[in-house]
Formats: structure tokens, sequence, C-alpha cells
């Protein structure tokens, strides 16, 4: 028997995987991208990303009190342990539509950022996850800088909800 929490995430990742999971990245303006792209911009960004995944940390958990009102907190622990880690957030960041970005921002990601779509690959070493996780948490922290909380709560809520139904069946089903 596998562990709980492989079993959520094989979960999520399947449910990921399908064509009809859908996802665009948060609409950053040129000026935003451009800050985070230049070559100086590291620790910058680095702050950016920490801020990102602290928003999802919340966000996320927020999400699971309020779709699932009844849960326990072994259940919210659970499901915000795996919907908050880097393999779930580099599978997502895989599947963002990366064609909706600013010229200069596709000359300077490449596949090892964010994939292709379905055609990223189904195995990807820690770095190369780790990389793309830290990418996806950076874009949203910056998203949050440019628009607020309720827009990253809106984008989140779009992106997690259909994620959270299948991670509580996993959940109950294991």
């Amino acid at each position: 028997m596998i562990p709980l929490h492989r079993a959520i995430q094989n979960a999520i990742t399947e449910a990921i995987r399908k064509p009809d999971f859908e996802a665009a990245l948060p609409p950053l303006s040129d000026a935003t991208w451009a800050k985070l792209l230049a070559g100086s911009a590291g620790e910058e960004r680095e702050r950016i990303e920490f801020l990102g995944d602290a928003l999802m940390y919340a966000t996320i958990g927020t999400l699971l009190y309020e779709q699932i009102p009844q849960g326990s907190p072994h259940l919210y622990t659970n499901l915000r342990a795996v919907l908050h880690s880097n393999a779930v957030f580099s599978r997502v960041a895989e599947k963002l539509d990366i064609l909706a970005v600013p010229d200069m921002v596709l000359k300077y990601l490449s596949k090892k950022d964010f994939g292709e779509g379905a055609s990223a690959p189904t195995f990807k070493p820690y770095t190369e996850v780790k990389a793309t996780a830290d990418l996806f948490e950076t874009v949203l922290g910056a998203y949050y800088l440019e628009r607020g909380f309720g827009a990253l709560c809106n984008w989140v809520i779009g992106i997690y909800r259909p994620l959270i139904y299948v991670a509580e069946a996993a959940f109950y089903k294991w």
C-alpha cells in the first residue's frame, strides 16, 4: 500500500495531465516581467518567490476550509501538504498557457522552467521540479504585488478548486 501523501499526489498529477485541465498564467504587465527577468534581479526574485510561497500556503488553506467546511484538521493538513508541494506547483506550471506571455518572456524561459504543456516530460529531476516550482511561486508573488490578494485568490480558486475535489476523494479512498 502506498502512503497517503503519495496517493493524493498521484491523483492530483493524473488530474493535471488530463486534457480538460486548463490553466493560464496570471496576467502580469510587461514591466513586471522585465523586472523579474532582469539579470540583476536575483535577490528580488527570491524575495518575491518567498512571498508567492507564503501566499499560496495561506490561499490553499483558506480554500480548503471554504470548499470542505466539515473537514478535519487531519484532512486539511494532508491535502495542503500535497497541494502546496513543489511537485504540484511544477505540474500546474507545466500546464500554464506559456504562449500568453510577452515575447521577451518566451525568450527567457525554457522547457526546463515551464515545460511545454501536455508535452512536458513525465519525469523531471528534482532540481528541474524545484526550479519550475520556484518560478511558479515567483510569478504568483509578482501577481499579488501587481494586482492584490483578491486577484491572486480568484486565480488560485480557478486552478485549485478541481484539484481539491480530486485530493479529497483520494484521501477518503485511501
